[in-house]
C-alpha cells in the first residue's frame, strides 16, 4: 500500500511540475509571436510610408521638370523673336529725295 501511494504521489507531483512549465512556454511563445506580428506590422507600415514618400518625390520631380521645359521653350521663343527682329531691315520714316 505504501508503495502504491508513493508511486501515485510521485506521478501526481510529476504531472503537476510539468504542467506549469508547458503553460509558461506557451505564454512565452505567444508573446514572441505577438511581438513578431507587431514587428511585421511596423515594417509593413514603414514600407508603405516610404513608398508614398517616393511617389510624392517622383511627382514633385516631374512637376519641376515640366516647369523647366516650359521655361526653356519660352526662352528659346524669345531668342528667336529677338534674332528675327535683329535681322529685319529697319524702315526709316524719313525718305531721301
Amino acid at each position: 500500500m505504501k508503495r502504491i501511494a508513493s508511486v501515485t504521489l510521485l506521478v501526481a507531483l510529476g504531472a503537476g511540475w510539468s504542467m506549469p512549465t508547458q503553460a509558461r512556454d506557451a505564454g512565452v511563445s505567444q508573446s514572441a509571436s505577438q511581438s513578431n506580428k507587431a514587428e511585421q506590422r511596423k515594417q509593413k507600415a514603414l514600407y508603405a510610408y516610404q513608398k508614398k514618400q517616393e511617389k510624392a518625390q517622383e511627382k514633385a520631380q516631374r512637376r519641376a521638370d515640366k516647369q523647366q521645359q516650359k521655361a526653356a521653350k519660352k526662352y528659346e521663343k524669345e531668342q528667336r523673336e529677338l534674332l528675327k527682329n535683329a535681322t529685319l531691315p529697319v524702315k526709316s520714316k524719313t525718305s531721301v529725295r
